[in-house]
């Protein structure tokens, strides 16, 4: 992706596409406000700033880019920008108990403002708050999903490793020790925690209200 000193006809012709934080479609981006060139080239920033427009909603998008090189002629970016605003993640929570849907509510807010490092936080809250609720038992059946989930996603051992100590070796909120984590891994991390999430709770408790309805339902016929 490339500014020319001449013409920014370059950057209009890139396309993107992206899930949109406010209709959460999936929709390309359409570049209305490009950068000036002179400007970057008198103050030589090493990140920029460029503002799209949503081609189903036409919200604007903000998105970050990061210079990779400047020439006499040309400024030009890396083709992986960082999304400023994320779509608000849904999830059912009816069957989650308050103290846990409370921590992991915070996480996925935390993912949806690109926080990953408190993402990560929040998840190893929830994952604490989780095996309270349920016994010691919640961690070990989130460690056979890690397992589950690394073969089936191919996810490499360094990853995985991370995540690992994320979510299962953590005793608190916070280890700064633990690398950082990036938006690759972070959203490996939000599916796992939803599928924990899933099976930790909505998954019987979806089991458990079918079974009232349909004993509802037969003393209803008798």
């Amino acid at each position: 992706m490339t500014l020319h000193h001449t013409s920014n006809q370059a950057l209009f012709d890139e396309t993107f596409n992206l899930d949109c934080p406010h209709c959460g479609k999936s929709t390309n981006l359409i570049l209305i406000s490009p950068p000036d060139y002179k400007t970057l080239k008198r103050f030589r920033p090493n990140r920029v700033g460029m503002c799209f427009q949503c081609a189903s909603c036409s919200e604007p998008i903000f998105l970050k880019f990061e210079i990779s090189s400047h020439t006499n002629t040309s400024i030009n970016f890396y083709d992986d920008p960082t999304e400023i605003e994320k779509p608000t993640i849904e999830f059912d929570f009816e069957f989650i108990p308050d103290e846990v849907v409370e921590d992991f509510k915070e996480a996925l807010n935390c993912y949806s403002n690109s926080s990953f490092n408190a993402f990560a936080a929040m998840c190893r809250r929830t994952i604490q708050s989780s095996a309270n609720k349920i016994g010691a038992q919640g961690k070990s059946k989130v460690q056979h999903q890690l397992n589950e989930m690394k073969e089936i996603a191919q996810i490499d051992n360094e990853t995985f490793e991370i995540l690992k100590q994320i979510i299962i070796d953590g005793h608190d909120g916070a280890h700064p020790h633990l690398p950082n984590l990036s938006s690759v891994r972070a959203e490996i991390l939000l599916e796992l925690i939803k599928d924990a999430m899933y099976q930790l709770f909505v998954r019987k408790g979806k089991l458990k209200k079918a079974a009232e309805l349909r004993k509802s339902q037969i003393k209803s016929d008798k």
